[in-house]
């Protein structure tokens, strides 16, 4: 395997505290919410932000949240984890937020995981839900990686694959960084230590042929992916593709599926009170 630490050298690094919560396993039963809480309590900024989202119109409740102990409760585990990562994300935009690259990667990630949320939630599976939202937002972090190594390399890769000369987008990385977002992101996923569903996530999703445990997942990701592209979420290139039909292969999505997300889900999404706190979470606006 190639050496692909110079291009994860090029993110912030994660912080301790977020890195150990992301990093636990969904089933893990031997984690309770009172460990769950002594690690959050060592972060006083993501205490913060997770007391203030507890309290904010996205939960309904009766009185203040005014401790950890009742926001863990009333979020639980699994929301929990979606919000330190976006809590942890914005923290890196902020940083990167002078190139218009940053904006459209994270209008892109943002939207790709609630149309995969979404996916999961018309087919009445919780169990998954979370977890690809979570994935969602990660699965193009290779590209901040690359883009941060050489901006002026990668503005190229972009605009030729605006020309469409036929080449993909990962073979115009190799020419131009020597490396593609895909195995950048999953060598990222696996020094951050995260599970193998995170490397598989980043390296695998709008692949054809794949071979990982949680296939079905990602092929619920790729489609995600292309329906945020055409909603027009993302790079000029990722606007423009046009092969749905062999994207709807393995996932939960069939064609009347596309049609909705194409047609009706954006109104819906931009008033869903999650999405209003990522706007208050990122620079900028989220939505277009």
């Amino acid at each position: 395997m190639r050496n692909f630490e110079k291009y994860a050298s090029q993110l912030p690094i994660i912080p301790e505290v977020a890195s150990r919560i992301l990093s636990i396993g969904e089933n893990n039963l031997d984690f309770s919410f009172k460990d769950l809480e002594e690690i959050i309590s060592l972060d006083p900024m993501l205490t913060s932000r997770i007391l203030k989202v507890a309290n904010s119109a996205l939960y309904a409740r009766q009185k203040e949240i005014t401790t950890l102990q009742m926001a863990i409760g009333l979020l639980g585990f699994k929301n929990i984890k979606s919000l330190v990562l976006l809590i942890t994300a914005s923290q890196f935009s902020r940083q990167f937020n002078s190139d218009p690259f940053f904006n459209d990667f994270w209008k892109h990630s943002i939207v790709t995981a609630f149309v995969v949320r979404e996916i999961y939630n018309r087919n009445k599976d919780r169990v998954h839900q979370d977890i690809a939202f979570t994935l969602a937002l990660l699965h193009d972090i290779g590209k901040v990686a690359l883009f941060n190594s050489d901006p002026e390399a990668y503005r190229t890769v972009m605009k030729d694959a605006e020309r469409g000369d036929g080449s993909s987008y990962c073979d115009l990385e190799e020419k131009y960084l020597g490396a593609n977002h895909l195995e950048v992101g999953a060598e990222i996923m696996c020094l951050w230590h995260f599970p193998d569903i995170f490397a598989d996530a980043a390296g695998l999703h709008g692949k054809r042929d794949m071979d990982s445990p949680d296939e079905a997942i990602i092929r619920n990701i790729s489609i995600a992916d292309y329906i945020a592209g055409k909603l027009g979420y993302g790079t000029e290139e990722e606007k423009r593709i046009d092969d749905p039909l062999s994207l709807l292969d393995g996932t939960d999505v069939d064609q009347a599926d596309l049609d909705y997300f194409l047609r009706e889900y954006e109104a819906l999404m931009i008033e869903d009170p999650l999405f209003l706190e990522c706007e208050k979470l990122f620079p900028g606006k989220v939505a277009l």
